[in-house]
């Protein structure tokens, strides 16, 4: 997703309406990107819980990402992080977190990704 072309004004091309343009956005692109890399391993991994749980925990290894996860989750729950440092290794992701994170951010903003443009 890194070197696609996002539009993102309002309106897509095909007259869509977006509830949320970019200058009253909350989130970052980095936050949008990693928001849209947890739908997609949801998806993929289809209804059953456990194989949604094996999923996230894989895809949530690296521990940068891991790190901006969590407190992507606490931002959208309203809950303060005040230690950037605070280990995540042993911090169990939840599902429900991620569906979270998809509801309010990737439903939200319905993006046009165009690639190769």
């Amino acid at each position: 997703m890194a070197n696609s072309k996002v539009r993102w004004n309002g309106s897509t091309e095909d007259g869509r309406t977006t509830s949320v343009q970019w200058n009253d956005n909350p989130f970052t692109w980095g936050d949008v990107s990693l928001a849209v890399e947890v739908a997609e391993v949801l998806k993929k991994a289809g209804s059953s819980p456990s194989r949604r749980k094996q999923s996230l925990d894989k895809l949530l290894k690296d521990t940068d990402k891991k790190q901006r996860f969590i407190h992507l989750v606490c931002r959208i729950k309203g809950e303060k992080v005040y230690d950037d440092k605070v280990e995540v290794k042993d911090i169990d992701v939840k599902v429900e977190d991620a569906e979270l994170v998809v509801e309010t951010i990737v439903k939200k903003v319905k993006l046009e990704i165009k690639e190769n443009v």
